[in-house]
């Protein structure tokens, strides 16, 4: 996909999680104010949430879109990793607003009103969210956009919450036990604590140049050792910023070749590379093949043995 074209789709992927987010605050807000139900204030908070995490969004996704400048000579992408970060924080905040609010309903009990309509509202809200994840998990694997699959990721644990609030409620009202409504509405906040780090440990990690997955560096791997005037390399060194990708590595070639065909070389490599992996700056050193010195390949694991499993690349 053209860049231009690839801006555009995450600007309006954007903007319309931000309409269906204040759509679902509005509708759980309502079913808040007509029940009482501390549980669905919960539920409407995680949702406040979203409608802020939707603006930083769209700042961060115009922010993104910039092209690389003297400032910034390797683009803005990382704006998206921040406002994955404000969103985890959000959540957290979130969580301690709801945790409050229960801990002062669990000690005075109150009975709860019209409980149907604030469910058929609730079901309502959840309904837009469902939809709202298909949307922003298809979008977001299809515009490689961190922002938006980690919103999606978010709204997903929102109708697993609203889903769980409802069950609560309906067993407030079938028991008659009041205490239930903000014991749920405290499971709720544990949840979104367990979502909010999620989002935040990942986010951090992006913004601390974590590397490629290892599926990613084999393609790389695969087009250096396929290309016969490569004798060997070491130092593959690659990192993501966003959905911007960065490679470089030190290739060994024939110490008695020109310089033009040293740089032949690494331009056929780079082309095959790019052929395999979008959105990809690649950096190689030309360094003569030293028997004894340099005559052979170090993939990272060998330079690395101790780094952590990478055993959910799959995922990523």
């Amino acid at each position: 996909m053209k860049g231009s074209s690839a801006r555009r789709g995450r600007a309006r992927a954007a903007r319309v999680s931000l309409a269906g987010a204040s759509v679902v605050v509005v509708l759980k807000l309502f079913a808040w104010a007509t029940t009482g139900s501390v549980s669905f204030l919960s539920d409407a908070a995680e949702s406040l949430v979203n409608v802020a995490s939707a603006l930083a969004l769209i700042a961060a996704v115009r922010l993104a879109a910039r092209p690389a400048d003297y400032d910034h000579p390797y683009g803005h992408q990382k704006a998206e990793l921040l406002s994955s970060v404000f969103e985890g924080a959000m959540i957290l905040l979130a969580a301690g607003a709801i945790l409050w609010s229960a801990g002062q309903r669990l000690w005075s009990p109150e009975p709860l009103e019209q409980v149907a309509l604030g469910m058929l509202l609730v079901v309502a809200a959840t309904a837009v969210n469902a939809l709202l994840v298909w949307y922003l998990f298809a979008q977001g694997k299809r515009l490689e956009s961190p922002g938006l699959i980690a919103n999606a990721r978010h709204l997903l644990t929102d109708v697993w919450t609203s889903a769980g609030v409802m069950v609560g409620v309906v067993l407030v009202v079938l028991t008659g036990w009041e205490r239930l409504d903000p014991l749920v509405a405290m499971v709720v906040a544990v949840n979104i604590v367990r979502e909010g780090l999620k989002v935040l440990t990942g986010s951090l990690s992006g913004l601390l140049d974590e590397r490629l997955p290892e599926a990613e560096e084999r393609r790389i791997m695969d087009a250096l050792e396929a290309n016969p005037a490569v004798k060997g390399y070491h130092r593959l060194r690659t990192r993501a910023a966003g959905r911007a990708r960065f490679a470089e590595v030190d290739v060994f070639v024939d110490p008695d070749i020109s310089v033009r065909e040293a740089h032949a070389v690494a331009v056929a490599i780079e082309e095959e590379i790019h052929g395999q992996l979008r959105e990809l700056t690649t950096t190689l050193h030309v360094e003569p093949y030293v028997e004894g010195v340099r005559d052979g390949a170090r993939r990272p694991r060998d330079e690395y043995p101790e780094g952590p499993s990478r055993a959910n690349d799959t995922d990523r």
